[in-house]
């Protein structure tokens, strides 16, 4: 492509005209304040309107019902309005969500206030914290940590590591890049228009989650083609054998270690072949010799 070429897949919206002006935390809350003041329901869901916000709100709580006790204290990290929060509240003892976006968060707290167990918490877009170590049972995150730096997302898995209780679960999900729908968008972000109009939209693959979930301190539980990911505080590390086969780090780890064992055999040949090495095997095998004839003597 050239910079001169036409962009295809634009809808010519006024939401497409934010740009996201830099890489900087506050350049990211600007962004997603913009966002929110130009269509607040679309900056969330792709060309939703409030039927089909709500209903994709409901589908997203029922996917994580049945990860959650009737007791559950919850986080929901990049909440935006709290379009599943206002579902899971009926089956949750306590529903938070943090969002960097200060209009998000207020708009939520509107939009929810008839919930009396719905907090929300405005974030500096990179950490958790506000909240003390091992306080949430659950933690969820749905379209949200594509939209940050690699790095930062990153951090979020490992702060979500910290806040959860042992044994609780994280549960979220990342565009895979090795999907066709997932590289149709990333073609689609790497087009002319983009270049003066960034938007922050970053793709995974099952390789990487892998790594990265792993490296945050996470049983990595279950993982799946769409990239939806259930990963557990159990105090260990690694991945299930579901996850496995599409990881593809499990044989990649095998063939690593048997390199490095055949690695090690040579180096010990190489070492015992050196003429000191077998003068002293000599040695210490007379002397052993030496010293169990004395003892028989005696």
């Amino acid at each position: 492509m050239k910079l001169t070429d036409t962009t295809r897949g634009l809808k010519h919206t006024a939401l497409e005209a934010v740009a996201l002006e830099g890489e900087t935390l506050e350049a990211h809350r600007e962004f997603w304040d913009r966002s929110a003041g130009v269509d607040s329901l679309t900056a969330i869901v792709a060309d939703s309107d409030e039927r089909s916000y709500q209903s994709s709100g409901q589908a997203e709580a029922q996917a994580l019902r049945r990860l959650l006790g009737s007791d559950a204290i919850v986080l929901d990290i990049g909440c935006g309005m709290g379009r599943v929060m206002e579902h899971l509240a009926p089956w949750c003892r306590e529903v938070h969500g943090i969002d960097i976006s200060h209009r998000m968060v207020e708009g939520g707290r509107e939009r929810l206030a008839h919930l009396p167990n719905v907090h929300f918490h405005r974030g500096n877009g990179y950490d958790l914290a506000g909240f003390e170590d091992g306080s949430f049972d659950v933690l969820y995150s749905i379209v949200a940590l594509q939209h940050m730096q690699r790095t930062v997302a990153y951090n979020y898995l490992l702060e979500s590591n910290r806040v959860l209780k042992q044994d609780g679960v994280l549960w979220f999900y990342v565009p895979n890049l090795l999907r066709d729908d997932g590289f149709a968008a990333f073609h689609h972000f790497s087009q002319p228009w983009f270049v003066s109009h960034p938007y922050p939209m970053n793709f995974y693959t099952p390789q990487e989650i892998g790594r990265l979930v792993v490296a945050a301190g996470f049983w990595l539980e279950y993982l799946n083609d769409e990239m939806r990911v259930t990963a557990r505080k159990t105090g260990s590390v690694g991945i299930s054998e579901q996850a496995q086969p599409l990881v593809g780090l499990c044989d990649a780890e095998k063939r690593r270690l048997a390199q490095r064992n055949a690695e090690l055999e040579q180096a010990l040949d190489r070492i015992r072949s050196q003429p000191l090495v077998r003068m002293a095997s000599a040695a210490r095998r007379r002397l052993r010799r030496t010293a169990t004839s004395t003892g028989r003597e005696s």
